[in-house]
């Protein structure tokens, strides 16, 4: 899944995008708007529908990824990378993203499980970690 969704969404995001004049903030607002472009374009069905399995949009995933990379690159990094389909940051960034987002999905499902047998019991609720005395207590009382 993983390696279809960086083929069909991360891809894109920064092939031909050509150098603009006007310095360094110039560069990144408009690196930022063709990336977003292109890697929106570029998402192909099963891309779209595998996001949707882990409650994520394309646009959601662009917008993330894209600004992620972006702050951690240099000026210079982001020059030499304009011309490369999927810098290994762009990767990373995006490889990030998707996994925040599953982690929240499953953290906003309680119980929930993908290919989960229905009828099944529902798995029991994890007590957070700085749930401190109350939630240590609340399963005393069980």
């Amino acid at each position: 899944m993983r390696s279809l969704l960086m083929i069909a969404v991360g891809a894109v995001a920064l092939t031909g995008l050509s150098a603009c004049g006007g310095g360094e903030e110039a560069f990144r607002t408009s690196l930022r708007t063709q990336a977003l472009a292109n890697c929106r374009s570029g998402s192909n069905a099963a891309a779209v529908q595998q996001l949707q399995q882990i409650g994520m949009t394309v646009d959601q995933l662009c917008t993330c990824a894209i600004d992620r990379y972006m702050r951690g690159a240099t000026y210079d990094q982001l020059k030499a990378d304009r011309n490369n389909e999927l810098p290994a940051a762009l990767r990373n960034a995006t490889m990030q993203c998707m996994s925040e987002q599953v982690s929240r999905a499953g953290a906003s499902l309680p119980g929930a499980t993908p290919g989960a047998t229905p009828g099944a019991a529902p798995a029991a609720p994890e007590v957070p970690a700085a749930g401190g005395e109350e939630a240590a207590n609340s399963t005393d009382a069980e």
